[in-house]
């Protein structure tokens, strides 16, 4: 009877283990995400999404979830363009720890209650310092063949976010307005100022070309 009950004691014990393995992941799990994943690879490590976003180029997950090893909440956010992961961001986040807090007597005011805000980098507004995206124009500019230029230029718009006043600068580098549009191809998804597209359009010289233009931010056709 004892060696039964200490038999049962060991089988609830690696239950209680496996659960909490389970409901808390480990911080390695941050590592298992990289640049180049499917949605269906970034679903089968985290599951579905909390929180899902989208504009015309890039699409966001949200993860809220409690990870070993990290005080209260971590929250991932996971970027996509073309289906494929591109960007990465966690923080700490405690904004939801169900902890009982002393009572506050707050005014009574006509603004609405509503999700607790929590205090992140937004990605759409992280455009390359002036300092950086000069040295990497230097850069793309001092290789003699196009190709290495456009594979530079690509490496960086995996990670980095751009202007429209960078993007044209980055277009001045060729003569032709198809070598240009090459260029506008790999930034325009990653510009942050889409307001100012009209920059973009005048750093070409036929309307075919600002046609392309003004399709790869997603304005219709006049």
């Amino acid at each position: 009877m004892r060696k039964l009950k200490q038999i049962l004691t060991l089988l609830m014990l690696a239950v209680t283990i496996n659960s909490c393995a389970i409901f808390y992941p480990n911080t390695d799990i941050l590592m298992k995400v990289h640049k180049g994943m499917s949605k269906n690879e970034v679903s089968s490590l985290l599951g579905a999404p909390n929180y899902r976003r989208f504009d015309r180029s890039n699409e966001e997950w949200e993860y809220q979830k409690s990870v070993a090893g990290n005080g209260g909440n971590t929250v991932i956010v996971i970027t996509f363009a073309n289906d494929v992961v591109i960007n990465m961001d966690s923080f700490s986040d405690n904004s939801y720890n169900n902890q009982i807090n002393p009572v506050i007597n707050i005014p009574v005011t006509d603004r609405p209650i509503g999700r607790p805000v929590r205090e992140r980098p937004d990605p759409y507004s992280r455009s390359m310092r002036e300092g950086e995206f000069t040295a990497l124009y230097n850069k793309i500019k001092s290789k003699p063949f196009k190709d290495d230029q456009l594979e530079i230029l690509q490496l960086a718009a995996g990670s980095n976010y751009f202007t429209c006043a960078q993007c044209v600068r980055l277009m001045s580098i060729y003569t032709f307005d198809d070598d240009k549009l090459e260029v506008a191809k790999i930034v325009i998804p990653r510009i942050t100022d889409r307001e100012n597209y009209d920059n973009v359009i005048s750093a070409v010289s036929f309307i075919s070309s600002e046609e392309t233009v003004r399709k790869l931010f997603g304005i219709p056709k006049r």
